[in-house]
């Protein structure tokens, strides 16, 4: 895919053992070796805009909104990453365990497998993602 292009975002997999599916309309450009994503969540009554980054050993999840914080998914270094949601404000250590890109004829698809800790062992999230965007076709 080349250009903004319009793309369904498949999001789906488990977050700390409860299976989840969402689907998004968004947007998609390849630019300098990255994968860029914008879509919005309209979760209940709250609104999220989000965007991925992501390139072959590493991806961004910036979210601001109901919902806001960084969280970015690398292998090579466990990051520190603030998360805001319904106006409380929580650090966490993020980890990640498993990350890959696959680039296909109709799309891209990433997956990644994380924990966020924040020190104690009751508020550990554990996920497993896959991500799949493809262009949208016109009907």
């Amino acid at each position: 895919m080349s250009g903004i292009k319009q793309v369904t975002v498949c999001i789906s997999g488990t977050v700390n053992g409860e299976p989840m599916l969402k689907e998004y309309t968004g947007e998609y450009e390849y630019r300098d070796g990255t994968h860029n994503i914008a879509y919005t969540d309209y979760t209940g009554n709250i609104i999220t805009k989000c965007a991925l980054q992501a390139s072959g050993t590493e991806m961004l999840l910036h979210r601001t909104g109901g919902f806001s914080g960084d969280l970015w998914f690398d292998m090579q270094t466990d990051r520190i990453v603030k998360y805001d949601a319904f106006s409380a404000s929580r650090g966490f250590m993020l980890h990640t365990d498993e990350y890959s890109l696959t680039e296909e004829q109709d799309g891209v698809c990433i997956s990644v497998k994380y924990v966020m800790y924040d020190g104690s062992e009751q508020d550990m999230i554990c996920g497993e993602l896959r991500i799949e965007i493809t262009e949208k076709v016109n009907e």
